[in-house]
């Protein structure tokens, strides 16, 4: 029975399909109503699926908040390895592309830039340790795209580890308040701060 289709869909077919509804809703909701204001029948609506199928899929509005953060963090990373891996120069050179591309994301769309920065701060421990998670991951995405020209950069020592994520904390702190402030000053002048910032951290690792 799960395998018979319907209008050319198999039952797998129209759950994805209802799940990418339902993280589309979700992303359309959490970054323009916010979170906390957000409803089951709300986010239903908004997709277009019946409210028995949201709990198909999760269970609750934090798990649907999670996924889409998590589907937002994955474009921006998608984005910034694009970019590096497209780039070609030195340090600088790199750390330029993978910030223009990562900003750009963050301009074009504000709901992605609602989400991550703003509607999952203060909703419960599980999220701020998905937050957390994330940030270090990203740290650990700027060492293997540096790695190359900074080994330094890549190392595990605890001092190095924390420098990561004080480099990280620091670009998501600036375009926090890059957001607030309805994306002013421009896209370049952001990631020419930016670039100064982790050309001087690049510049200190290399030293130590």
């Amino acid at each position: 029975m799960s395998g018979r289709t319907y209008g050319g869909e198999t039952a797998a077919d129209r759950a994805a399909r209802r799940r990418r509804q339902l993280l589309d809703a979700g992303l359309e909701v959490f970054g323009t109503v916010g979170y906390s204001a957000a409803t089951v029948r709300q986010l239903c609506r908004e997709a277009r699926v019946a409210d028995r199928y949201f709990y198909e899929e999760f269970a609750s509005t934090e798990d649907l908040l999670l996924a889409v953060y998590h589907a937002c963090l994955d474009r921006l990373r998608d984005a910034v390895v694009d970019a590096v891996g497209a780039a070609e120069g030195e340090i600088a050179d790199l750390a330029r592309a993978g910030l223009l591309a990562f900003l750009t994301v963050v301009r074009d769309d504000p709901r992605l830039a609602r989400v991550v920065w703003f509607e999952v701060l203060g909703v419960s421990r599980r999220v701020e340790q998905a937050y957390l998670q994330r940030m270090g991951d990203f740290g650990d995405l700027v060492a293997t795209l540096l790695a190359e020209r900074l080994p330094a950069v890549a190392g595990g020592e605890p001092e190095t580890v924390v420098v990561r994520l004080a480099a990280v904390g620091g670009v998501s702190h600036v375009v926090m308040a890059w957001v607030d402030a309805g994306f002013t000053p421009s896209i370049e002048q952001v990631a020419a701060g930016l670039q100064l910032l982790l050309r001087s951290i690049a510049a200190g690792l290399a030293e130590a």
